[in-house]
């Protein structure tokens, strides 16, 4: 039987990779495993197995993890290779909430904690992941901050957040009153009484807010991070200073959003294209 803690170990402490994406190279390995039986593959086992992908049109993500998750087992063995990416496809942005759905979800939460969850999400556009690990040091209510400890990719990093969303955090402390340490947001219920909550409850809490609202779109936290990054640009902010919020580490991740809503272009060629005719008409 393989020793997945053992490859976890090398993954995490020789490689230095996070134990999330640890887990998610684990997951890779066992359905090598499951598909070939093979526990010490050769380079063409590898090749076999990957060609797969392609003839089925397995998505970019899912190629690219499965590669990535055989290079290093096979580095791990002993057995050194290199796979070529495919070509990384140019995708967009399908849909976001405008501002005026947002403002529809605020009205209806039925209580402060539902607000608080769609305040921070909406209007730093944190992962959820982000948002469950957030403690009360975390946010700066004097500067209007948020410090990420150990984001996507373990990067620390500082976002934004408007007047309205710290008065709801305010309002959320006074009732579920936290200490300087403790996460902000945590369970009120079942056997999870006063622990962080998990990613799986604030998707759920979205989703029921959501249907209230009767919004026929399908909500999901990640989805306020593109609507704020949506929203901001259309209002006219730089692409830079999105990408400081959203804190992508390349601008051309940002550029998706401009592609994918051409509106965004018009609304700023239309402020600052040249009047040419301007005293002669």
């Amino acid at each position: 039987m393989f020793n997945y803690r053992r490859f976890k170990s090398y993954l995490v402490i020789e490689v230095g990779i996070g134990d999330k994406c640890a887990n998610s190279y684990l997951d890779a390995l066992r359905r090598f495993y499951e598909a070939t039986r093979i526990w010490e593959p050769e380079k063409d086992d590898i090749i076999n197995y990957m060609m797969m992908f392609h003839q089925k049109d397995y998505s970019y993500s899912h190629t690219v993890n499965t590669m990535l998750a055989l290079e290093h087992f096979m580095r791990f063995i002993g057995r050194d290779m290199r796979m070529q990416r495919p070509r990384k496809p140019k995708t967009k942005i399908e849909y976001w909430l405008s501002e005026q759905e947002i403002a529809r979800l605020f009205v209806y939460c039925k209580n402060i904690r539902e607000k608080t969850i769609i305040a921070l999400l909406a209007y730093t556009g944190i992962r959820n992941l982000e948002l469950c690990n957030l403690k009360v040091r975390n946010i700066d209510f004097e500067n209007q901050t948020v410090f990420v400890k150990a984001g996507k990719g373990l990067k620390d990093g500082v976002v934004c957040i408007a007047p309205p969303a710290l008065n709801i955090i305010t309002k959320y402390l006074r009732e579920y009153p936290r200490d300087y340490e403790q996460t902000l947001l945590f369970s009120i219920e079942g056997y999870r009484i006063g622990q962080k909550m998990r990613p799986s409850a604030i998707r759920k809490h979205v989703r029921v807010i959501a249907k209230r609202t009767g919004i026929n779109k399908r909500t999901y936290p990640h989805l306020f991070r593109h609507s704020l990054g949506m929203n901001m640009l259309l209002k006219g902010c730089d692409i830079y200073s999105v990408k400081e919020q959203l804190r992508h580490t390349f601008l051309s991740t940002t550029e998706i959003y401009i592609a994918s809503n051409p509106q965004i272009m018009r609304n700023n060629y239309q402020v600052f294209v040249p009047n040419y005719f301007l005293g002669i008409m």
